[in-house]
């Protein structure tokens, strides 16, 4: 569970890194550039937090999981609100569900984790081996 957690919200980091440079490649309204902008980051910051703290067997901050779905919702209806343009809403229907979701990982590996999520990894890779 916890692999799979860290690497969802590592992907998830990446793909809020994409957000906040497509609307140099996509020509957009302002507002949507600027919503890219700002809410790509909070996203990006805290999906990174996040793997940060299960790669370092810590629990993903409940704070953190709630600004990335909120960060994931806003950039999946923001587009609708500002300026529904065929390129830049499907690519932000489809970045803002993999937010919001990696988000829910993170809060769903708090909370279903077990005993194995409040290990650093070094205890994770000893237990494996066997010592």
């Amino acid at each position: 569970m916890v692999n799979t957690t860290k690497w969802f919200l590592l992907g998830a980091t990446l793909v809020s890194m994409v957000v906040i440079f497509v609307s140099a490649f996509i020509p957009v309204a302002y507002q949507q550039a600027l919503v890219n902008l700002l809410v790509g980051e909070l996203a990006a910051v805290t999906l990174a937090h996040s793997a940060y703290r299960v790669s370092s067997g810590k629990q993903v901050s409940p704070v953190a999981g709630a600004i990335a779905i909120l960060s994931g919702i806003v950039l999946f209806l923001s587009p609708i609100f500002i300026e529904p343009v065929d390129p830049i809403l499907s690519i932000m229907f489809a970045t803002g569900a993999i937010i919001a979701v990696g988000g829910l990982v993170g809060v769903l590996g708090r909370i279903l984790g077990g005993e194995e999520g409040r290990q650093t990894g070094a205890e994770r890779i000893s237990r494996k081996v066997g010592n």
